[in-house]
């Protein structure tokens, strides 16, 4: 792990703990900016950063960055709980009971709430009011962007909503989350229509889904960091906790995760386990893999994963024309479950979307596939997911 790195985790956990502190002089603080940024915490270390007795070490335009990052976050903060709060009115007036769940409700947690950057807003609703809140909230200006699979995604005043049905779809590694994780509305405290989730469900919810993340192309600081200030502000039953994880096929995985929390943030209970690989993990790609990821070493890890042999021309085959199972589960492409007989419409549809969405994606991911370095990392990141519990 490079000194940045380290240094981001540091001021992370003296954010947590409101410190102030004199700034390290050896640190690269435009490398640091980067870095903060690639996690989505450059907010979060500007209020460490504004307090130092030594802040003046930073160059003035880099300390800039820092600062509009978090003025950002402040205005995006804003715009977003009133979506928020206006979401919740609407459905609440409607008799529409709803979860606000990940960032949406853990920015109230942290020490600077408008510091917690989220993409989107999530909630949660039950299949059965899908349609009537689809009503409710494009009478009300919300457009609908995207209507397949169990998340409807809206939009208004540059805000993305994302309306749930299930607040997992699919597996992660090879555990059955979806399954488990599909009475959620039932583990929820309502006052009047707006519930919350029970704090020691949220919480497995929580691991599970950087778990998730892990499994796809990376789960950054800023996720450990939610678990530091979940766990600091909750009472979490570990037990409960463990219970459900063992259910989903996950309990080494969080085992492990909680071990880093703890490490590097004095929050929770650590286990009996290595962390030094996972560490190097979480800092090394960003907050979703967004930064230095070799995303064609995800794709033929996940072949291993099925126990198909790498090459070139059927990773690229398998990728073209991937089977029913597994286009029924692409949200844009759900309109396929049920009808297997329109797998040719779908492989079409999937490659203008691709071809229109996500052209330079898909160019960087399958760019390597097939060299023998991508093989390697292929193969070393199957056997460490193994070790890990995550497969």
């Amino acid at each position: 792990m490079t000194k940045e790195k380290e240094y981001l985790v540091k001021l992370c956990n003296d954010y947590l703990k409101s410190n102030t502190v004199s700034l390290d002089e050896s640190i690269d603080y435009s490398m640091l900016f980067e870095i903060s940024n690639a996690h989505n915490l450059s907010a979060s270390v500007f209020c460490v950063l504004k307090n130092a007795e030594n802040k003046e070490i930073i160059a003035k335009d880099v300390f800039k960055n820092f600062e509009d990052d978090f003025y950002n976050a402040v205005f995006r903060y804003s715009v977003q709980e009133e979506i928020i709060e206006e979401i919740s009115a609407l459905l609440s007036e409607n008799e529409i009971k709803h979860i606000f769940f990940k960032g949406a409700e853990l920015k109230e947690y942290y020490p600077t709430p408008q510091s917690r950057v989220m993409g989107d807003v999530d909630v949660l609703i039950s299949p059965e009011s899908r349609n009537a809140a689809k009503e409710i909230l494009c009478k009300n200006g919300f457009e609908l962007i995207n209507s397949n699979g169990p998340v409807w995604d809206y939009k208004k005043n540059g805000v993305t909503v994302e309306v749930h049905t299930k607040i997992i779809s699919g597996k992660v590694g090879n555990s059955n989350a979806e399954e488990c994780f599909l009475d959620a509305m039932e583990h929820a405290e309502f006052d009047s229509f707006r519930g919350k989730l029970d704090d020691s469900y949220h919480f497995a919810y929580l691991l599970t889904h950087i778990a998730h993340h892990f499994w796809f192309y990376g789960a950054g600081i800023k996720l450990i960091l939610d678990l530091a200030v979940f766990q600091n502000s909750k009472s979490i039953n570990l037990d409960a906790v463990f219970e459900k994880m063992r259910e989903i096929g996950l309990e080494d995985f969080s085992k492990v995760i909680l071990s880093v929390c703890k490490k590097w943030f004095d929050a929770g209970e650590a286990f009996a386990v290595d962390t030094q690989t996972t560490e190097e993990f979480l800092v090394s790609f960003g907050a979703f893999g967004n930064m230095n990821r070799n995303k064609a070493s995800v794709i033929e890890r996940k072949q291993l994963e099925e126990g198909k042999k790498t090459s070139k021309f059927k990773t690229k085959m398998r990728l073209a024309f991937p089977s029913y199972d597994k286009l029924k589960n692409i949200p844009y492409i759900s309109f396929i479950d049920g009808k297997p007989y329109l797998i040719g419409a779908a492989w079409a549809y999937r490659f203008y979307y691709n071809y229109k969405n996500r052209r330079a994606f898909v160019k960087r991911a399958t760019a390597s596939i097939g060299s023998e370095k991508t093989k390697e990392l292929a193969k070393k990141e199957y056997e460490y997911f193994e070790e890990i519990g995550l497969l």
